[in-house]
């Protein structure tokens, strides 16, 4: 008997990617139809973050809602997996008994028997994957974990430390999308830049790279969560080079305080966040810089806070985000305390008023320029328009370009236009010339 399931992804890239391999899985066995809605599923599948408070209680909101469709209806079943499960498993097991099955991060492999009843072998359900992103653009995890023991981080307690995939099966699943019509790719793991430390490789990405830029179909390549002091001169001048990795890093920093950025056990200080930023965009003319900052760390006080708030009217980053520090119980800053919540929320709000006029004006001097952009879908804002992304643009997290619909144009297609006026601090309008 054919069964309707509903699948939630909450959480990160790296999540949906796990999602996506569920999903792949369980459509191969053909017994499966998805559907949006929860009240027609058989099967809710909740696929859970539990990073930082406000993600876990959004986790826990949305397993609430899957078992309370279950209690109006005991026939259906209800799967939690991912992130919030590996963390507290035992917590969870016993708060919530409704709950049928659990799948941990690394155990993706066995959704299919959790989910249906039934065995399936599969070596390689990365082939499998079924994107939830539009067609043209995917996500490419290329490890798990992370080792550089940042002292706030709980994702060395969910996923554990780096274990790089290898390089022939993450070539692979990239042909494979490339295959699927994929145009736009997206490099994620905790730490890009750490792939294949564990190998004791220390250009492992550097080598992914230039193989990925090899495969055909693929005409956008993105670089995210770069960490700051793995940045090597080579990957610079790569970047710098290449036909296909777009002129765009993330590249956390996290904050600028020597003070802080010690106790956040990050292994770099003000003097080398600043030598990078200015090295990018000296070695990269146009170069955009999307980065995160943590507000209120335990040790930050009122000359930290300045020292980041400084910074940031100094470098007028093209794309920031802003997160209120979550203590987190297991993590190393755990024992340093918290700041009080209004300390918190009133930095936060200065810097993001601060970054809402410094868009303003990065923006503006785009006014008049020349922009390739691909297009992602209609725009439900503004009818006559699509929503697109120049190579300054990644999916979901910055700001759009809006333009104009014409007989012939679609969704996937790249195209030109001239930026001519902004739609907001962030968004802007591109015409075709």
């Amino acid at each position: 008997m054919v069964k309707k399931v509903a699948v939630i992804s909450l959480g990160c890239p790296k999540n949906l990617v796990d999602t996506e391999n569920m999903v792949g899985l369980l459509k191969a066995t053909g017994e499966v139809v998805f559907v949006k809605d929860i009240k027609e599923a058989d099967v809710i599948v909740v696929n859970t973050c539990g990073f930082i408070q406000p993600a876990k209680e959004e986790s826990i909101d949305e397993i609430l809602n899957a078992i309370e469709e279950k209690n109006l209806n005991p026939e259906k079943k209800v799967v939690v997996a991912g992130c919030l499960y590996q963390r507290y498993k035992e917590e969870l097991k016993k708060e919530l008994p409704e709950v049928d099955a659990f799948i941990g991060v690394n155990e993706i492999l066995n959704s299919v028997e959790k989910i249906l009843n039934r065995k399936v072998a599969c070596k390689k359900p990365y082939l499998l994957r079924e994107l939830l992103t539009p067609s043209h653009l995917a996500y490419l995890k290329i490890s798990e974990g992370c080792s550089n023991a940042c002292t706030y981080c709980a994702i060395p307690l969910i996923r554990g430390t780096l274990k790089s995939r290898p390089m022939e099966e993450v070539l692979e699943e990239a042909k494979r999308l490339a295959d699927l019509g994929v145009k736009e790719l997206y490099v994620i793991a905790q730490d890009t830049t750490a792939y294949l430390y564990d190998k004791g490789e220390k250009e492992g990405l550097l080598k992914l790279l230039k193989e990925l830029e090899k495969i055909e179909g693929i005409e956008w390549i993105r670089l995210m969560y770069t960490y700051p002091s793995h940045i090597t001169d080579s990957l610079i001048d790569f970047i710098a080079s290449s036909q296909k990795l777009v002129k765009y890093i993330d590249v956390p920093f996290q904050h600028v305080s020597d003070k802080v950025l010690s106790s956040m056990g990050r292994k770099y200080g003000k003097k080398e966040a600043v030598e990078l930023v200015e090295k990018l965009r000296k070695r990269i003319p146009d170069i955009a810089i999307r980065t995160t900052f943590i507000v209120g760390f335990p040790t930050e006080g009122e000359k930290e806070f300045e020292e980041l708030y400084s910074f940031i009217k100094e470098y007028s980053f093209d794309w920031v985000g802003f997160f209120k520090y979550s203590r987190e119980e297991g993590t190393m800053a755990y024992k340093l305390g918290d700041l009080p919540e209004e300390v918190k929320e009133s930095r936060l709000n200065l810097l993001e008023e601060t970054q809402f006029w410094i868009y303003e004006r990065v923006n503006s001097e785009l006014l008049g320029k020349k922009l390739k952009v691909i297009i992602d879908s209609p725009s439900s804002e503004m009818p006559e328009y699509f929503e697109a992304r120049s190579y300054r643009n990644a999916y979901e997290i910055d700001g759009l370009i809006y333009v104009p619909k014409r007989k012939g144009l679609k969704v996937g297609d790249f195209t030109e236009v001239e930026i001519t006026s902004l739609a907001s601090n962030v968004d802007l309008i591109g015409e075709e010339k």
